[in-house]
């Protein structure tokens, strides 16, 4: 008898392992997205705080600055939001002096930054320095 092709058994089996593969290059996949988006929305925030501290040199006065307003007068590029390339993240940093700080003067320093940012997947914050977790208060529509 002249066999031509496979059985049943090794295609099914074929199918199987092909699953296998596939099932692992797509969780792999969506980690390393995953990870990615993170650590864009971490340097978005750290790019904020920097144009913030920058602004508030120059204008001591003001505590806190919207990040539209810091695109507008050049200190920070327009933050694209890493989930889709179309949309434009907003929020706010706000400047404030720690209580153990507030006797040491002014110093520019020594200020604590709270970057809110409102993207396409919620709002997130982080306070810098230290990039320390804060509470977002969701205001900042796209």
């Amino acid at each position: 008898m002249n066999k031509k092709g496979f059985t049943m058994v090794e295609l099914l089996a074929t199918i199987v392992i092909l699953g296998i593969i596939m099932t692992t290059a797509i969780t792999a996949y969506s980690r390393y997205k995953e990870n990615s988006s993170r650590k864009a929305y971490n340097l978005i925030h750290a790019n904020a705080a920097s144009a913030a501290e920058n602004y508030f040199m120059d204008v001591p006065g003001d505590n806190e600055v919207d990040i539209q307003k810091l695109v507008e007068l050049d200190y920070l590029d327009t933050p694209n939001d890493p989930w889709d390339k179309n949309a434009k993240c907003v929020g706010v940093v706000k400047k404030d002096l720690p209580d153990n700080q507030k006797k040491s003067g002014d110093a520019i320093e020594l200020y604590n930054y709270e970057v809110q940012l409102k993207c396409t997947r919620g709002c997130t914050c982080l306070i810098y320095p230290a990039k320390t977790n804060c509470n977002c208060d969701s205001k900042y529509n796209n």
